[in-house]
């Protein structure tokens, strides 16, 4: 039987912006109902775009980016970084694993910077 290799906090590094974003939000909050977090997320991309970062969805429209919020969240379920169940998205448990390590305890609500968890 062979043994999964490690996962490594540097692959958000290459998810794309959007994705990007929704792990900084995970990463502060942990666990969030999946509503709560698409409405946290599209006023989250809207005030980016208003300080110039437009180019987090395709269009600024309230439904589109909706949309392409959950198309995200359920990508990076796909991708291992996420988990869902019963209406609530949570950080995988290697990600929880790896920020207890570094913070000693996971801080939900509290910021932690990636680049620390990175370090």
């Amino acid at each position: 039987m062979s043994e999964k290799p490690r996962r490594s906090l540097r692959e958000i590094l290459t998810l794309n912006k959007l994705e990007r974003l929704i792990m900084e939000y995970f990463i502060r909050h942990i666990s969030v109902g999946e509503i709560v977090a698409a409405l946290d997320l599209k006023e989250e991309v809207k005030k980016r775009a208003r300080q110039g970062e437009a180019d987090l969805v395709s269009e600024l429209e309230d439904a589109i980016i909706v949309k392409e919020i959950y198309i995200a969240m359920a990508m990076l379920v796909r991708k291992g970084f996420l988990e869902y169940r019963n209406g609530v998205y949570r950080l995988a448990d290697w990600i929880i694993s790896i920020i207890k390590s570094k913070k000693g305890s996971l801080h939900p609500g509290m910021f932690k910077s990636l680049q620390e968890l990175l370090d």
